[in-house]
């Protein structure tokens, strides 16, 4: 029987904790602002220092991520889905542009062998970032890549720590906690804009960054984390529209696990001569060096 993850069961405490202090019914609040950081406590705090763990240790999974940014007129729009399976693990990540539809890259590392592949869209192939779409490269040294580094988990990864950032600099963000109708639970903590920016949640270009005044950087993004009955972590959103320094901001980052991963979520392979080798290092910077400067573009 697969353990479950540290982080699963301190979840659980809470949704224990609340039950009994709380007797909360479907769609009641618990308390919020002060009354909400000394009503839940130690055991909040350890939630929200244990979500990175719960979003990286969950395996065998479907997840999405449907991010959304916009600054004034300028958006961008993109969907990330990634699974992840067996023992030795096998990943696929596929991130599709809703403002361009050939703005593909989809990442799959095989658990076997020793190489990893991308897929680019014709939008990469055009602008000569390869001369093929499937490109494939040494896979990183074992125990070198880190639990959040990998692109399905990335971005909720940087949420995680937004939040965790906000509630250890103002115990006051805790928004409050809900019980839902389907005997979940939902965590609220504010976290201030500058937080989300200094965590790299959107990599803004420096002319955005430049219009980030005082007023954005206070601004309140509220982060709900949702937990099931058990514990176990179901979707993690950061939802705000706000203004300030003259300029109007929109956001919304939608993460959730989706179901059960097999196999049958892993793509299938061209035939080798459609596959560009990247054999090494040198190759594959030359080649992120290119992707980059399609993307700036």
């Amino acid at each position: 029987m697969r353990k479950r993850p540290k982080a699963i069961f301190v979840l659980a405490a809470l949704l224990v904790l609340a039950s009994a202090c709380g007797q909360a019914r479907a769609g009641t609040a618990l308390p919020k602002g002060d009354d909400a950081a000394d009503y839940v406590g130690a055991k909040f705090e350890q939630v929200i220092g244990k979500l990175s763990d719960a979003i990286t240790d969950t395996r065998d999974v479907t997840n999405s991520l449907d991010a959304y940014f916009k600054f004034d007129d300028k958006w961008i729009h993109s969907v990330v889905t990634s699974a992840r399976t067996g023992s030795p693990e096998s990943r696929a990540v596929r991130h599709r542009s809703l403002k361009n539809p050939d703005e593909i890259i989809d990442t799959y590392t095989p658990a076997d062998g020793a190489v990893e592949y991308t897929y680019l869209g014709p939008v990469y192939v055009q602008k000569g970032v390869s001369p093929t779409a499937w490109v494939s490269m040494p896979k990183p040294e074992a125990g070198t890549l880190l639990p959040c580094a990998w692109g399905g988990v990335l971005t909720p990864c940087k949420m995680a720590a937004s939040a965790l950032d906000a509630y250890k600099a103002d115990k006051r963000a805790v928004r409050g906690a809900k019980s839902l109708g389907d005997g979940k639970t939902a965590l609220t903590v504010n976290v201030p804009f500058g937080t989300f920016v200094q965590n790299r949640v959107e990599i803004l270009p420096q002319s955005l960054l430049d219009q980030v005044g005082p007023e954005l950087k206070k601004a309140a993004v509220p982060a709900t984390i949702t937990l099931n009955p058990d514990g176990s972590l179901v979707s993690f959103v950061m939802d705000a529209k706000f203004e300030g320094d003259g300029h109007r901001l929109e956001l919304k980052y939608d993460f959730k696990f989706t179901g059960p991963a097999s196999l049958q979520d892993m793509p299938k392979l061209p035939d080798a001569a459609q596959i560009t080798v990247l054999p090494d290092r040198a190759a594959m910077n030359d080649f992120y060096r290119r992707l980059g400067e399609a993307q700036g573009s």
